[in-house]
């Protein structure tokens, strides 16, 4: 049975390894257009992975074994739970962005519980997709300078505007992986 609640975080070996390797490589060869290209590819692998199911898949919420960097909370989400995870963090990520860009203070308290799907609910991926063409015209027209102004990551560092840029990658990617762990045990259980 899944345990803890939204927040609680990631196994201690699992947050070392992202807070010390993993932030640190990024930071050191990641430029922003290697991290937005990235993010578009598994943005793109997501939709695919969607659009071949039909909405009742999407809406059956399966139990997942334990996946990297995905807290416990999570692993009884749905498709169409992630997919609204990955569309409210993203819109949370933009504002953030926005605000460190212009060098001013995102002064909104930042938590993981805050960015929890709110329902089990259907159109989901619709919505991604159209917020996956708004990031790429914001991402089009955003200064690529490195801000002084930091926002901190409810469990890593204090990220500056590039920093976040980045993390939309990661994000993405790690919810990838779950999607497709969720596939598997949907596939398992039919």
């Amino acid at each position: 049975m899944v345990q803890g609640k939204p927040g609680d975080g990631l196994p201690r070996g699992e947050f070392l390894l992202i807070r010390l390797l993993l932030i640190p490589l990024v930071r050191t060869f990641f430029t922003w257009q290697i991290a937005f290209w990235l993010f578009k590819r598994e943005a793109r692998i997501i939709i695919s992975l969607l659009e071949e199911l039909n909405e009742e898949e999407k809406l059956q919420q399966i139990v997942i074994d334990k996946t990297f960097a995905i807290e416990d909370h999570s692993r009884q989400f749905s498709l169409n739970m992630v997919i609204e995870h990955l569309y409210i963090t993203g819109r949370k990520v933009m504002e953030i962005i926005t605000a460190l860009s212009q060098e001013r203070e995102y002064s909104e308290v930042v938590t993981i519980a805050g960015v929890k799907p709110f329902a089990n609910r259907s159109g989901t991926l619709d919505d991604f997709k159209a917020f996956i063409d708004e990031y790429k015209t914001f991402f089009a027209a955003l200064p690529k300078h490195h801000s002084k102004m930091t926002k901190p990551h409810p469990w890593f560092y204090s990220f500056n505007n590039f920093d976040w840029n980045s993390f939309m990658y990661m994000h993405t990617f790690i919810h990838r992986r779950q999607i497709q762990a969720i596939i598997a045990a949907l596939k398992e259980h039919r």
